[in-house]
């Protein structure tokens, strides 16, 4: 993986917490893999591999979707804010100071940025906001740029803006709702299949011993399998974890 994956997991996890859930993953791969190969070198590699995949692709994704809606809700509470304040005819620096306060610290750094580059060049900069990915939001600042630009009102020129915020929003959320839903089918099929070879392991074991005995084209059959059930868990978690709107 690249460092820059690691160090986007840190900022989502603390080190114990980190180390816990790859602890986890990692004995959850090695055991099924063991049960089913009875190779303990292999069921360590496995182990490794499919804990790392797994971190990434279900508790990293997972972790950043969250973190994401949660910062699109602090980002409607802003513009709200500071509609309510253009609204009782504050300026818009005095908005964004007290807006600000509002919001949870990841947000009020943006907003930060924003007053500073204000009160130093006499300019309003919204374009770090960008990052966020919120057409909506980049209205919003279009229209904030206007305002402070040449003035209006506030009541008349924003209203609209923060509907489709809303609006936005909420269409964010039903299409991750329906995406996990999808989810949930597929993953248990997937798991029905993965069962397959434990349970063979038990219903008929002296068959099964018997494939585990031709030990190289049984474990390249065994990796293909597991390697192919991952790969599937990856590309539905891809797409679950999808919540842009796209037009």
């Amino acid at each position: 993986m690249k460092k820059s994956k690691w160090k986007e997991a840190k900022t989502l996890f603390n080190g114990t917490g980190m180390t816990v859930i790859l602890l986890l993953l990692f004995f959850l791969n090695f055991g099924y893999f063991y049960l089913t190969a009875k190779n303990l070198f292999l069921s360590v590699v496995v182990g490794i591999i499919g804990a790392i995949v797994l971190f990434f692709s279900l508790v990293v994704r997972n972790q950043k979707t969250k973190v994401y809606q949660h910062q699109l809700s602090e980002l409607l509470k802003y513009a709200s804010n500071m509609v309510f304040l253009l609204q009782s005819d504050k300026n818009v620096l005095y908005s964004l100071q007290e807006s600000k306060n509002t919001v949870d610290p990841i947000i009020q750094k943006d907003i930060q940025k924003t007053i500073d580059i204000l009160e130093k060049e006499a300019r309003l900069d919204t374009s770090h906001f960008k990052k966020y990915n919120f057409p909506a939001l980049d209205q919003f600042h279009q229209i904030l740029q206007i305002k402070y630009e040449h003035g209006g009102s506030a009541k008349r020129m924003f209203s609209e803006v923060i509907k489709s915020m809303n609006f936005e929003l909420t269409k964010r959320d039903e299409h991750y709702r329906k995406n996990r839903g999808m989810a949930a089918q597929i993953y248990t099929n997937v798991g029905l299949v993965g069962a397959i070879p434990l349970m063979m392991t038990f219903i008929v074991a002296h068959l099964y011993d018997q494939f585990l005995e031709v030990r190289t084209a049984s474990s390249v059959i065994l990796l293909i399998f597991y390697f192919s059930f991952l790969w599937n868990i990856h590309t539905v978690q891809k797409k679950v974890n999808d919540i842009n709107i796209r037009v």
